[in-house]
């Protein structure tokens, strides 16, 4: 099962770099001017949701709170948007507004994460249910 958690690991790390060049290539090009780096956005969502999957990982594993997964992963992302807020807050809220480049340049990194949070979890639940069932 840890082999598993392994192979999904590192495939989100190559897939998030994969993303994240192939976003860099086409839509910075397009915009003149980011107000939040690339790197910093990809870094941050990269790290929080290695940590998180981890974390419901382990909880999964050593059978703690096992069937509150779906409500830890729900109270996560309201700490994610606070820790966002916070560790971006001089580039969201001194700006006056974005243009629809710079905010598809900030929704696309949180998107992928979530896209990648929500696989895992999902087949972490699912197999809960199915062990559960046997």
């Amino acid at each position: 099962m840890m082999k598993a958690v392994v192979f999904y690991l590192s495939s989100f790390l190559v897939l998030f770099v994969l993303f994240y060049v192939l976003h860099a290539n086409v839509f910075v090009n397009l915009a003149k001017a980011s107000p939040i780096q690339l790197e910093a956005l990809y870094g941050f969502h990269c790290a929080f949701t290695l940590l998180l999957t981890l974390g419901l990982a382990l909880l999964h594993f050593s059978n703690k709170l096992e069937g509150q997964l779906g409500f830890l992963y729900l109270a996560s992302m309201v700490f994610k948007i606070i820790l966002f807020c916070l560790v971006f807050k001089n580039h969201i809220f001194n700006t006056q507004s974005f243009t629809n480049t710079e905010s598809a340049n900030l929704l696309i990194p949180m998107f992928l994460a979530l896209l990648f949070e929500i696989l895992f979890l999902s087949k972490l639940l699912n197999k809960w249910s199915a062990s559960k069932n046997d």
